[in-house]
């Protein structure tokens, strides 16, 4: 038994008056409430972050936190993918929360959202290929994928349900070289078939950080209007 939970008993047992439960139970809203402010803050602290994409996301985690509270355990790690940016583009948003900073880097798109460097539309639709929309998150290791490694992805929203079904997954499939060429040969990176796709060298340097439940946000043109 955690020694909160034992506090809380003892309070109980002891007949303690009202205010105290509100004290006990003020520490958990506090830490929620600093988590939300903290994620705003740093996000905002990187100006090429939609304003729109910061709002949603503050948004979403002030409405539903009676069920993301326990299930957003890497609380450390925020991501945006602001898919209305062209994928030549450093898109991907990586907000650690806590160290108070900013990191950027290229991510693939489904094919089915834009066979070239913008996306044009994001489906929940199995078979559609195309990116799903909106709020899911990073969870633990799938060794077992054809990329070699590749981290689950659990939706949030019933706009990107089918996320499992379709197995959308973050992973790794280029080198940084090979995606180079492609850019150049083709003015667009690599694409996928929905998922989150990096290159294996930042796949490889995000796994450790970005696994375990963080919140990720596919920022959609839909969500721009």
């Amino acid at each position: 038994m955690s020694k909160k939970v034992i506090s809380f008993l003892l309070l109980w047992s002891c007949g303690a008056p009202a205010a105290a439960f509100a004290g006990f139970f003020s520490k958990k809203d506090d830490r929620w409430n600093a988590y939300v402010a903290r994620v705003e803050q740093v996000a905002s602290s990187e100006r090429a972050i939609p304003k729109a994409a910061i709002e949603r996301t503050v948004q979403f985690l002030n409405s539903n936190r009676s069920r993301l509270e326990s299930r957003i355990n890497n609380k450390s790690v925020v991501i945006i993918n602001d898919f209305t940016e062209e994928s030549t583009r450093d898109r991907m948003f990586v907000i650690y929360v806590y160290l108070g900073k900013v990191e950027r880097y290229k991510v693939a798109h489904g094919i089915g959202s834009g066979e070239g460097p913008h996306v044009y539309k994001c489906s929940n639709t199995e078979g559609s290929k195309a990116t799903p929309p909106g709020f899911m998150l990073v969870q633990n290791e799938n060794r077992n994928s054809s990329f070699g490694s590749a981290l689950y992805m659990d939706s949030l929203e019933s706009r990107n349900s089918n996320s499992r079904e379709r197995a959308v997954v973050f992973h790794p499939n280029k080198s940084a070289a090979e995606r180079a060429r492609i850019l150049r040969e083709y003015g667009f990176i690599d694409l996928s078939e929905g998922c989150t796709q990096l290159t294996k060298e930042d796949y490889y340097k995000l796994k450790p950080r970005v696994q375990g439940g963080s919140l990720l946000y596919n920022f959609c043109p839909e969500d721009a209007d």
